[in-house]
């Protein structure tokens, strides 16, 4: 993930109710629990999880293709084989480079389906499409880190992963990401992938590095 010419804009959660539509058949109830809270809360698109991310080019096929985007996106496309379903983040008080909030305690966290289009060995899902949503949400968590969602005002330089469990075709599990450490323009950020429905069954953990740009 990375991009030597960044938008700096900044992308805040708007009042956008969830799409009913992305609430598919044979959704596990806490899924339900956790998208249904979001438009019934106080502050629309908040759960406890924390705030809804909404960003225009998972949102808009039009908005993409007028900024310059070719194909969909790997993992928020609503007919990915693994799709991140939405992100909320709730912001840290920890070490930041915005001295406001944001920084180290950061947590980034998305439901995930894992489609049947994700199987690799007879009903299971390859390896690579966990490691393909680590990949995401460490970088999406690195750009939370000045205490405001801004996208693409860094890039991931390395994903590191360990595959604890297999995970069933048509699982749907929670990803986090947790801003661990900052230092100047580097961002350490650990990862889990969990099953609320199995006692939060640990299928993978990770860490990764994102290096945000010059002046940001």
């Amino acid at each position: 993930m990375g991009n030597e010419n960044p938008r700096q804009e900044e992308v805040d959660c708007k009042d956008v109710a969830i799409v009913p539509s992305a609430i598919e058949k044979n959704v596990p109830t806490w899924v339900r629990k956790m998208l249904n809270s979001t438009t019934t809360m106080t502050t629309v698109n908040q759960c406890s999880y924390g705030e809804r991310i909404v960003v225009k080019e998972w949102e808009s096929s039009a908005y993409r293709s007028s900024e310059g985007w070719i194909g969909a996106d790997l993992i928020h496309h609503k007919d990915s084989p693994v799709r991140i379903i939405d992100y909320f983040v709730d912001y840290g008080e920890g070490e930041s480079i915005s001295g406001d909030c944001g920084g180290v305690g950061t947590t980034l966290t998305g439901i995930v389906h894992f489609t049947p289009r994700a199987e690799s060995h007879q009903g299971h899902c390859h390896g690579g499409s966990m490691t393909s949503v680590f990949d995401d949400v460490i970088g999406w968590t690195g750009f939370m880190v000045t205490g405001c969602c801004r996208p693409w005002t860094g890039f991931t330089v390395q994903v590191n992963t360990s595959l604890r469990k297999p995970i069933p075709v048509d699982s749907w599990l929670l990803v986090s990401g947790v801003i661990t450490k900052v230092e100047r323009r580097k961002i350490t950020i650990l990862a889990k992938l969990s099953d609320p429905a199995n006692n939060d069954t640990v299928h993978a953990e990770g860490d990764g590095l994102v290096v945000l740009n010059k002046g940001v």
